[in-house]
C-alpha cells in the first residue's frame, strides 16, 4: 500500500456513525461525532445507524448498514466492543473503505478476550478489504475534508475550521485534542490530526508515511507509547525527517510510564536510551511533554532561524528580568552585555536610566511613549551582538486602573517592531493570575498569534523552545 492510498480516510464523501440513538434522553459518542461533524460543515453524506430506526437532527436513523442507499466510505463506530465483529463483517459487506473504532475494551485491557477480540476484528476487516483506525482513538481531524472528532459536550467549542501546515500523529486521544486546542489557541492550525489508539490495523509507520509525502503538512510532530515495526518506523523516520522538521514526545520513559502505556493502548513502551539515540542520530526534536511539543511546533512554524544564541529580553520589572536571565542561559542561551556606546543611545532616547535597566535584560519604562519604545528596540535588534529580540509583558504586576492602557501600548510596539527589525522576535505573557490578566493575556495572545507571532507563557518555555530551534537548524544547515 502507498501512502497516498490514505486520501480517502481524511477526504470521505460519506460516514455512517454507528451507535447514534434517535432518542434525545440516551445521549452518547456517536451523538458527539454526529454533531460535531455537522457543526463543522462535514459535505459529504452523513447517516446515523442504530438497531431502533428513527429520526436525528433531520436525519433518517437506518437500522442496519445495508439499508443505507448509495456507498458509505467511513464508519464511526461507537457501538459497544463486544458488536464489533458484526459491524465490520457489514461494513465489508457494504464496501466500506475504513472504520474508525472510538470503543475501547480490546487489547489495552488485562483481560485475554480483549486481546483476541481485537484479533477477530482485524482478520475480518482484512478479509473485506476494511482498514481500521482504532480501536479505543478518537480519529481523524482533517479540516480541508470536514472531518472532526471535536465531541459536541457541553460548554465546548468544536474545533477551528481553518486548515493549517501541521500535522499530529498521536496515540493519544486525550493529548490530540490538548494539542489541536492549544495550538490553535496560539495561531498554528492543522492539515492532519491523527488519534490512533492501539493501532490494531493503521499504525504509526502507516500515518508518517502519507503525511511526510502530504504537501499540505510542513510540520510533524508525535505522541509514541510504543510502536508495532521498529525497522519499519525508522526508515519512515529517516525519511520524514529528512524531507520536514519532526517533533516527538516519546512516552513511558520509566517502569510505570511504561506499564501505563501497556494499559492505555497496548504498547510496548521500549528503552528510552535506544529512543533518544535514534532521535539524536536522525535530527529529530524530541520533547518531554505536550506543551514543549506545541512551544516548538510554534517556533518552527513561526520564527525564521537566527544567526546565533544571543537573546535580549525586553519589557517592564526588575525582579522579572532576573528570571528571564537565569532560564534563557540556563537553556544554553546567551544574553550578551550590551555594549556601552548603545546603553548611551537607550540614555539618550529615554533621559535617564532612572528606574529602568539598560544592560540585557532591558527594563523600560512602561509608562513611555511607543515612539520612543520603538527607537530603542530597533537600536537593539541592529546590534551586532543581537541575534534574537524577546519582548515580555507580566500581566499582573501593574495596579488594576493601568494594565489595560499598558498591554495596548505593549501589543502596539511589538506589532510595529515586527515590521521594522529583520532579527527574530518572540513574545512572552506570563504572571496572568487574576482573572483580568488572563483575559489580557488571552487577548493579547490571539492578536499576536494572527500576526504569526510565537508566543510562550513563561521564560523557561521560550528558552527551552527557543535552544531546540537553534540545535535543529544548526544540525540540520549542516548535514
Amino acid at each position: 500500500m502507498t501512502p497516498s492510498s490514505l486520501d480517502f480516510i481524511f477526504n470521505p464523501r460519506s460516514i455512517a456513525l454507528a451507535g447514534v440513538s434517535a432518542d434525545a434522553s440516551k445521549p452518547g459518542p456517536a451523538q458527539w461525532y454526529l454533531m460535531s461533524l455537522i457543526k463543522f460543515g462535514y459535505p459529504g453524506k452523513i447517516y446515523p445507524l442504530h438497531p431502533a430506526g428513527g429520526e436525528i437532527n433531520g436525519l433518517n436513523v437506518y437500522k442496519k448498514l445495508e439499508e443505507i442507499p448509495g456507498e458509505v466510505d467511513y464508519v464511526v463506530s461507537a457501538v459497544s466492543a463486544r458488536h464489533t465483529p458484526q459491524l465490520i463483517r457489514d461494513c465489508a459487506a457494504k464496501g466500506v473503505r475504513a472504520a474508525h473504532l472510538f470503543t475501547s475494551g480490546y487489547s489495552e485491557i488485562e483481560d485475554s478476550s480483549g486481546k483476541q477480540l481485537e484479533k477477530e476484528v482485524l482478520q475480518i476487516a482484512r478479509e473485506g478489504s476494511v482498514r481500521l483506525i482504532g480501536p479505543n482513538c478518537m480519529g481523524i481531524y482533517c479540516p480541508s475534508g470536514g472531518m472532526t472528532f471535536a465531541g459536541d459536550y457541553p460548554d465546548q467549542s468544536g474545533f477551528p475550521t481553518q486548515p493549517g501546515p501541521f500535522a499530529l500523529i498521536s496515540q493519544s486521544g486525550g493529548n490530540c485534542i490538548y494539542c489541536i486546542r492549544e495550538a490553535s489557541e496560539r495561531g498554528l492550525f492543522f492539515s492532519k490530526a491523527i488519534s490512533y489508539g492501539n493501532a490494531a490495523d493503521l499504525n504509526e509507520c502507516d500515518f508518517l508515511e502519507y503525511v511526510t509525502d502530504d504537501p499540505a503538512t510542513e510540520i510533524i510532530a508525535m505522541y509514541i507509547e510504543g510502536i508495532k515495526d521498529g525497522e519499519r518506523f525508522k526508515r519512515a523516520l529517516r525519511r520524514a525527517a529528512a524531507a520536514k522538521p519532526v517533533v516527538i514526545y516519546k512516552a513511558g520513559n520509566t517502569e510505570t510510564g511504561a506499564r501505563a502505556c501497556a494499559s492505555h493502548t497496548s504498547a510496548i513502551a521500549g528503552s528510552a536510551a535506544v529512543w533518544q539515540a535514534l532521535f539524536n542520530q536522525l535530527g529529530i526534536i524530541q520533547v518531554n511533554g505536550m506543551s514543549e511539543l506545541v512551544d516548538i511546533s510554534i517556533t518552527l512554524a513561526f520564527m525564521k532561524p537566527p544567526q546565533g544564541r544571543n537573546v535580549v529580553v525586553a519589557g517592564s520589572g526588575g525582579g522579572v528580568g532576573v528570571q528571564a536571565a537565569d532560564d534563557f542561559t540556563g537553556a544554553g542561551l546567551h544574553m550578551p552585555f550590551l555594549h556601552v556606546d548603545l546603553r548611551r543611545e537607550l540614555h539618550g532616547i529615554y533621559g535617564s536610566e532612572a528606574g529602568s535597566m539598560f544592560r540585557n535584560p532591558l527594563d523600560i519604562p512602561p509608562l513611555g511613549s511607543v515612539d520612543h519604545h520603538l527607537m530603542a528596540l530597533r537600536t537593539v535588534a541592529d546590534s551586532k551582538d543581537v541575534d534574537v529580540v524577546i519582548m515580555q509583558f507580566p500581566l499582573d504586576l501593574w495596579a488594576l486602573s493601568r494594565r489595560t492602557v499598558l498591554m495596548e501600548r505593549f501589543i502596539e510596539v511589538v506589532t510595529a517592531l515586527r515590521e521594522s527589525i529583520s532579527k527574530p522576535l518572540a513574545v512572552v505573557l506570563h504572571y496572568s493570575i487574576t482573572s483580568q490578566a488572563r483575559r489580557l493575556e488571552e487577548d493579547a495572545r490571539a492578536r499576536f498569534a494572527a500576526l504569526q507571532l510565537p508566543v510562550y507563557p513563561s521564560f523557561s518555555r521560550a528558552a527551552r523552545a527557543l535552544d531546540r530551534f537553534i540545535r535543529y537548524h544548526d544540525r540540520h544547515n549542516c548535514v
